[in-house]
Parts: structure tokens; C-alpha cells; sequence
């Protein structure tokens, strides 16, 4: 089946952390993906402490100047990596006096180099347009990793803000690299029901790598009640387009995610879920079966089982007996 969707997202935000490519980060693709994340931000840690006093003494250095002329000064002299750590080392009131007087395409470049440790402080502090701003300019250079990490500084009217004016395979992207699943359903459950349908809708009918992107978000929600609510939306859609989806987790390794969305439907969706002619083949009732088992979700599963024609029922208990 390969690496799942956590561990995929994991991999390829340590190799961001890292400078390093995707096959330099591969080593780490068999340690879970929370052991993966641990790796990360040790090392984020320890490449952000490197130097860290030679960066402090730079921010000391500007309490002693006017905004204007720091300002004036470090879009002359400092590429943008270099005030980001800076930033990152002064005061959040002062970093982000001087950020609300910077162009928008430097400090959107500046944003991949913040410490992420100190970023909600001053994220917070900066201008809500020029935030939204960034936002739109990091968009349209598809730095959606980064747009992840951010998403915990994100206000809830930054929030509503972005989600009403990014394009929603954006909003879907950056959801896959969110570090926090508390925080990415708190944002999801601030978008309006329109909102939240589009993006289903676009999900399901985008790319695999857009499906995959929204089995992740389902799958990734603390709250059950939103993630039925997504989940129904999604049987508001076509045999073929719920079908194509269920082929898409088997193939990503998102099974669990698309079995948690499952159980969290009304009965209703849950009935038209299991019409699907698709579950009549062997190949994927074993993939459903083996996640189920696999990520322990038996209780989780029994109401929708119940649910089950005698026929499927059958089916599905000869392979999990098979299994």
C-alpha cells in the first residue's frame, strides 16, 4: 500500500526543513509519522538556534534606530532570509512595527524563513491586510507548506478572510501540511456551508493528489459531527465520483481516513455509501476490511456494519475472516 498520507505530508516537510530532497528524507519514511514530526522540529530547533546570538545582537542594534531607518536598512542590506531570523530574535511589538512598512513580495519570502516557534507572537501583530496580503502572495507561489505551519497564527477573522478569497484547492492544500489538527478544525469549522461544499465538491472532483488532499482534511478533523457534515456533502455526488474517491484512498493509503468519514455520516449517506457497486469487488472489501483491522476500528465501524444487506455483510465478514 506504501507510505500514508500523514507520513507522506511529514516527509516531504522535513525535507523542506532540511533543504534536502525527497529521496535524501526517504531513510525516515518507515518510523511513524509522529517520530517523523519529532525529527523535524528537533531539527528546526537546532537550525535555528545556530547563530542565534550573532542575530540577537543585530535586533539589539535596532532599538536603537527609527523604524524608518531600520526599515530603509534592512530592505538594502538584509535578503530576506537574513531579517527573518532577525525578526524571529526581537521583541513581536518591533518586528512587526517594521513588517507593516515592508513590501508585501519580501516579507512573503521572508515568511519561509521564520523561526515557527516565534511566528504566532508576531503574525498577531501585523496588519490584518498586509497578513492577508502575504497570504494571497504565498498562494501564488504554491508555498503551501508554509502557508500550513502558519495556519496556527491564523485569528479566526484571518481565517474567514483567506477562506473567502483563496481558491479552494488552495485552502485544500494548505490543510494537508497543517501541523495542527485542533487549529485546522477550528478553521474549517469557521468557513460558511457554501464554503465547505465547494470545497468537497472540488475535491472530489479534482486531481488524486486534490482527492487525497480531502480524505486527509476529513480524516484529520477532532470534531465528528464536521467531519459527517463533510462527509455528506460528499454523497451529494455522483456513484462514479464516490467511487473514484474510495479508489483513491486504497491507492494513498487513506483507507482510515475514509472509513472515519463513513462512520461519522447519517444514516442515510451511509446507506447510499454501501450501494456502491464498487464494495462487490473482492479487491477493495479487502482494503476496507485490512483498515479497519489494521487501525483498530471495529467499535467505530459496527453501526455502519449493521447497516450492511446479508449479502455484503457475508462478504465482509469471509474477509475479515480471511484476513
Amino acid at each position: 500500500m506504501g507510505e500514508d498520507l500523514a507520513t507522506r505530508a511529514e516527509l516531504v516537510k522535513l525535507a523542506r526543513a532540511l533543504g534536502a530532497s525527497a529521496d535524501e528524507v526517504a531513510f525516515a519514511a518507515a518510523l511513524p509519522h509522529t517520530a517523523i514530526r519529532r525529527l523535524r522540529e528537533r531539527a528546526v530547533g537546532v537550525l535555528y538556534d545556530e547563530h542565534r546570538s550573532a542575530f540577537r545582537r543585530v535586533a539589539a542594534i535596532t532599538r536603537l534606530l527609527p523604524t524608518a531607518v531600520n526599515v530603509r536598512i534592512t530592505l538594502r542590506a538584509f535578503p530576506p532570509l537574513l531579517a527573518a531570523r532577525v525578526a524571529g530574535e526581537m521583541p513581536p511589538e518591533r518586528a512587526a512595527e517594521l513588517a507593516n512598512r515592508m513590501p508585501v513580495d519580501y516579507l512573503a519570502e521572508a515568511c519561509l524563513h521564520l523561526d515557527p516557534r516565534r511566528a504566532t507572537a508576531l503574525v498577531q501583530l501585523v496588519r490584518p491586510d498586509s497578513v492577508l496580503a502575504i497570504v494571497r502572495a504565498l498562494v501564488d507561489r504554491g508555498e503551501f507548506i508554509t502557508l500550513g505551519r502558519l495556519l496556527d497564527s491564523a485569528t479566526a477573522s484571518l481565517v474567514r478572510d483567506v477562506a473567502a478569497t483563496v481558491p479552494t484547492d488552495a485552502l485544500l492544500r494548505i490543510g494537508f501540511y497543517a501541523e495542527s489538527d485542533e487549529q485546522l478544525t477550528h478553521a474549517v469549522a469557521l468557513l460558511p456551508p457554501a464554503r465547505m461544499r465547494a470545497i468537497v465538491r472540488d475535491a472530489l472532483s479534482g486531481p488524486p493528489e486534490l482527492r487525497a488532499a480531502g480524505l486527509r482534511l476529513v480524516g484529520r478533523l477532532t470534531d465528528d459531527e464536521l467531519r459527517g457534515r463533510l462527509a455528506e456533502y460528499a454523497t451529494e455526488s455522483t456513484d462514479e465520483t464516490l467511487i473514484s474517491i474510495l479508489q483513491t484512498a486504497i491507492d494513498t493509503g487513506a483507507v482510515r481516513e475514509l472509513l472515519v468519514a463513513v462512520a461519522a455520516m447519517g444514516e442515510p449517506a451511509q446507506r447510499r455509501v454501501l450501494a456502491l457497486s464498487a464494495l462487490a469487488e473482492p479487491r477493495t472489501l479487502g482494503h476496507l476490511v485490512r483498515g479497519v483491522e489494521r487501525h483498530n476500528l471495529w467499535l467505530r465501524m459496527a453501526p455502519t456494519i449493521t447497516l450492511m444487506d446479508p449479502d455484503l455483510r457475508r462478504r465482509f465478514a469471509e474477509a475479515a475472516n480471511l484476513g
